[in-house]
């Protein structure tokens, strides 16, 4: 098999189960999970590893692939629709490399790009022993993964050759005798593969929580990272299987951030602290639930990415009434607007492509601090103690500056 090249061209070929007519309308690629269908979450991976058209290879289309059709095709992704396999290798070029999914399999995104990026012919495998239920077997060795890059003239002999034969087994046994590369699946165990490929919809849990174990979501600082992040993992894979979607979450996250701005313009720090701790949670979650199903809209994910601004206003409005009248908190408002300021220069560092220490508190640790501080009724010892780390953070991105 010859050696393909990362500038051609890229189709992708979703196989639903069964390959002709006789389809059967029970179709995993039918299976719900966190408010899509797989069927679009495999057309959605598939555009962002750069395929130029999809091609979905099905028969009788049940009523629930045509609705998901059609919400593509709404939000801009039209996937063509081919009878059978001879229809789908019409509609690609001699040329282009193509993406194959022949089973509904969950493959990260940084793996998926490494194969298309390759420029080779290349097929996901699995060890022969795991998902003999799910997987078709290639030798005594392997298993295949459902999932494979192959170029498009292979596919076009292979359906002029296939007479009786089922179409998938013979292109990958094709393949193989062509010496296409194999790459390993990295995956811990044998139980893995029935969370990667689910079949039917008991088996969506466990998809669910390989989704949110591997959600690439960044964390601010390390409270966030060590202990929000693997609780709200877990929660993310159960709330991902019930009627809430990110979008839900972000509007409950943007309306939390909003009511904290709100209690620190009338002077009520305590509550504004404890409500940016539950906003941080929320977006998180968010974040998470958009890896799982239906990402929230852009607008909200950029207004999300600017939570990191509600601590500094809710420390510059303790400042302002620190400053009030003659017998304002002088030196309460002082230490809260210079720790303001020093957090805006950290951001405005972070923005600007500085890398920030891994062992920093974050925003979220800091209301976890300042949050203590103040209900105890020694706010200024909170602001000195999260103002010295926050110098000693600006101190570490200077030095790490001068090193570069």
């Amino acid at each position: 098999m010859q050696s393909g090249n990362s500038s051609v061209p890229l189709a992708a070929l979703i196989l639903a189960q069964g390959d002709t007519d006789g389809a059967p309308a029970n179709q995993p690629l039918l299976l719900t999970l966190g408010g899509q269908t797989l069927l679009e979450r495999l057309a959605y991976q598939a555009t962002r590893m750069g395929a130029g058209h999809i091609i979905l290879c099905a028969g009788a289309l049940p009523g629930g692939m045509v609705a998901a059709l059609d919400r593509l095709k709404a939000r801009g992704l039209d996937i063509a629709l081919a009878r059978s396999p001879r229809e789908a290798a019409d509609k690609l070029h001699p040329d282009e490399n193509v993406l194959v999914y022949a089973n509904v399999v969950f493959v990260q995104d940084d793996a998926l790009a490494r194969m298309v990026g390759s420029g080779v012919p290349e097929m996901l495998t699995l060890p022969e022993p795991w998902g003999r239920d799910r997987f078709e077997r290639i030798d005594a060795t392997d298993n295949w993964a459902g999932v494979a890059t192959l170029p498009a003239s292979l596919i076009r002999e292979t359906v002029a050759m296939l007479g009786e034969w089922a179409f998938a087994p013979t292109l990958i046994r094709r393949a193989v005798q062509q010496g296409v590369t194999r790459t390993p699946l990295a995956l811990r165990n044998e139980a893995e593969t029935d969370e990667i490929a689910p079949i039917v919809q008991d088996d969506l849990s466990g998809t669910a929580r390989a989704i949110a174990r591997h959600a690439d979501v960044v964390a601010d600082g390390a409270l966030e990272r060590l202990a929000f992040m693997p609780v709200l993992r877990r929660f993310a894979a159960w709330v991902s299987l019930k009627p809430v979607s990110s979008t839900m979450m972000a509007a409950l996250a943007l309306l939390l951030l909003a009511a904290t701005v709100g209690l620190a313009v009338v002077n009520q720090p305590i509550p504004a602290f404890a409500l940016l701790i539950g906003a941080s949670a929320t977006t998180l979650l968010t974040k998470l639930l958009g890896q799982t199903g239906v990402p929230e809209p852009k607008a909200m994910a950029r207004l999300l990415d600017w939570r990191c601004l509600v601590l500094p206003a809710v420390l510059m409005s303790a400042a302002a009434y620190g400053f009030a009248g003659w017998k304002g908190q002088w030196a309460t408002a002082i230490f809260a607007l210079w720790l303001a300021v020093q957090m805006l220069i950290t951001i405005h560092a972070a923005r600007r492509g500085a890398i920030l220490p891994n062992w920093r508190a974050g925003a979220t640790g800091e209301a976890m601090v300042l949050l203590a501080a103040y209900a105890a009724g020694w706010p200024m010892i909170g602001l000195v103690l999260v103002l010295l780390h926050a110098v000693t953070n600006q101190v570490w991105v200077q030095q790490k500056s001068l090193k570069a």
